[in-house]
C-alpha cells in the first residue's frame, strides 16, 4: 500500500512540474521592426525588437536571400535588440526573423521581408474602420486614390501578431478589406485563410489592435485601456459593446450598428477609455438629454399614454408635462422628481377617468383629461423649458371631433421609435414590429 501512495505522489509532483513547465511564460520577442523602410542598394538595414525573459538568454537575427541563411548576434540597449543587415544590390529580396534563446526556451518572430530598390508604397491612407468582438471582425479601409497590396502589412492584439498579409490581399481605393477571427471560421467559409485573423476578439475586455506596415511602424491603433468607463456612462452590461467599434465621419470611435464591408454608420455614444481618444463628459442624469425621450404609444379605449427612453441613460422627467389639444385647458400632468424613465424602458400614464381600475398606479402617474379612440387629437410632450419634445396628431381640424372609431388598437410607433400605426396594445411593454396605417378620418 505504502509503496502504491509514493507512486501516486511521485505521479502528482511529475504532473505539477509537468503542468509549471507548460504555463511558464518563456521569452517573448515583441515590435519587431526595421529601418529605413525604403531600402536602396547603398541601405544598410537596422533591425530591431523588444526581448524580453525572466533568465539569461542570446538573441540573434537569421536573415534569408536566394534560400541561403545568415546568423547575426544582437547588442541589447535594455530590452531592446538590434542587429545590421549589409547593402544587398537592386532587386534582392531578404527575408528575416528573431530568434532568442535561453538553454531552456527558443522563441522565433514572425518572419518579415523587403525587397532593394522596390517603390515605396503610402502605408499612411490605411485605416482601422470597424471592430466587432461580437461577430469577431476587424475592417480595414483604403482612404487613397490607389489600391494597396497589403504584403507583409500586419496586425498585431495586444502586443502579439494575429494577421500578416500576402501578395493576394489588395484593398481598392475607397474600399473595405474584411477580417475574421478564427474563432468564427466555420461560420464563413466563403472567407479565404488569408483574411483570418489567429486570435480572439472581445466585445467587452481591454484590446489593443494595431495596423502596422511591414517594416513595423505604426499605420493606427485602436487602444481601449478603460473599457469600464463605458459601461459606467453609458449602462452597458459587464461593459459588453452593444455592436461595433465603429469610426465616425469626423475620425473618432464610437459605438455602432455593425456594417461589416461597407461604409459605417455614425454612432451616438463615444467610445470613452481610449488612449489618446476624445473622452467628453457623458450626459448624466442630472444633465438629461431629452432628444432620447418620445411619446411611443397612445390608447382612447383603455386611456393610457406611454413613454419610451431609446437611450443608455436614466432620464428624470421633472418638469415635463404634456397638453392636450387647443392647450386652452393648460397641462394636464405634470412630472414630478420621483418619475425617472429608465435607459430603453417605459413611463406608464393612465387617465383620471379610469382611476378606479388601476389602484395600483401611483397617483402621480394620472393625467387629468380624457382621451378617445374615436376624436381628433393632439398631445404635445413639452420639455421643462417649454420646449416642445415630442407630438402625435390624428386628424385635422376641429380637435375632438368625431371620427372613426380605432378601439381596442393603440396609436403605437413600430417598432419603439418608429413611425406611428394602429397596432395591438403593449402598456409598459415593446411595441409590435408593424402596425396598420392610421385612418385620419
Amino acid at each position: 500500500m505504502k509503496k502504491i501512495m509514493f507512486a501516486a505522489l511521485a505521479l502528482i509532483v511529475m504532473m505539477a512540474s509537468c503542468v509549471k513547465d507548460k504555463q511558464y511564460a518563456g521569452i517573448n520577442i515583441s515590435n519587431v521592426s526595421y529601418t529605413p523602410t525604403a531600402v536602396t542598394e547603398y541601405s544598410d538595414v537596422t533591425v530591431s525588437a523588444t526581448i524580453t525573459c525572466f533568465k539569461d538568454f542570446t538573441a540573434k537575427l537569421v536573415y534569408t536571400i536566394n534560400d541561403e541563411n545568415t546568423e547575426l548576434a544582437m547588442t541589447a540597449l535594455e530590452d531592446v535588440y538590434t542587429a545590421v543587415i549589409p547593402a544587398q544590390p537592386d532587386g534582392t529580396k531578404v527575408s528575416f526573423y528573431v530568434q532568442a534563446m535561453n538553454g531552456e526556451f527558443t522563441a522565433v518572430s514572425p518572419a518579415m521581408e523587403y525587397e532593394v530598390g522596390a517603390v515605396a508604397v503610402d502605408y499612411s491612407v490605411l485605416r482601422l474602420n470597424e471592430l466587432n468582438g461580437n461577430d469577431k471582425f476587424i475592417e480595414i479601409y483604403n482612404t487613397g486614390a490607389e489600391a494597396i497590396n497589403l504584403n507583409g502589412v500586419y496586425i498585431n492584439k495586444d502586443d502579439a501578431q494575429n494577421w500578416i498579409g500576402d501578395n493576394t490581399v489588395t484593398v481598392e481605393p475607397g474600399a473595405y478589406l474584411l477580417l475574421y477571427s478564427e474563432d468564427v471560421a466555420l461560420d464563413h467559409p466563403d472567407v479565404p485563410e488569408t483574411l483570418i485573423f489567429h486570435s480572439g476578439l472581445s466585445a467587452k475586455k481591454n484590446v489593443r489592435i494595431q495596423l502596422l506596415t511591414p517594416a513595423g511602424e505604426n499605420i493606427d491603433d485602436f487602444n481601449l485601456v478603460e473599457i469600464g468607463l463605458n459601461g459606467e456612462a453609458y449602462g452597458y452590461a459587464g461593459n459588453q459593446a452593444p455592436a461595433s467599434y465603429s469610426r465616425n465621419a469626423d475620425g473618432n470611435w464610437y459605438y455602432a450598428d455593425a456594417t461589416p464591408g461597407a461604409a459605417n454608420v455614425d454612432g451616438e455614444n463615444i467610445v470613452l477609455g481610449l488612449e489618446g481618444g476624445v473622452t467628453p463628459e457623458p450626459p448624466t442624469p442630472d444633465e438629461p438629454d431629452y432628444s432620447n425621450l418620445i411619446i411611443n404609444e397612445l390608447n382612447g379605449d383603455t386611456k393610457f399614454i406611454e413613454f419610451y427612453n431609446k437611450g443608455n441613460l436614466d432620464l428624470s422627467m421633472e418638469g415635463m408635462y404634456i397638453m392636450k389639444d387647443d392647450y386652452v385647458a393648460g397641462a394636464t400632468w405634470t412630472a414630478d422628481a420621483t418619475v425617472v424613465i429608465p435607459a430603453g424602458g417605459y413611463v406608464l400614464l393612465y387617465s383620471a377617468d379610469v382611476l378606479a381600475d388601476h389602484p395600483e398606479q401611483p397617483e402621480n402617474l394620472f393625467f387629468n383629461s380624457g382621451f378617445s379612440a374615436k376624436k381628433t387629437v393632439r398631445l404635445t410632450l413639452f420639455m421643462p423649458d417649454g420646449t416642445v419634445r415630442d407630438e402625435f396628431t390624428r386628424g385635422s381640424g376641429e380637435w375632438g371631433a368625431t371620427i372613426s372609431n380605432v378601439a381596442p388598437q393603440s396609436y403605437a410607433r413600430t417598432p419603439d421609435g418608429g413611425d406611428w400605426k394602429l397596432a395591438d396594445p403593449t402598456p409598459g411593454e415593446a411595441n409590435p414590429a408593424t402596425g396598420e396605417d392610421i385612418p385620419q378620418e
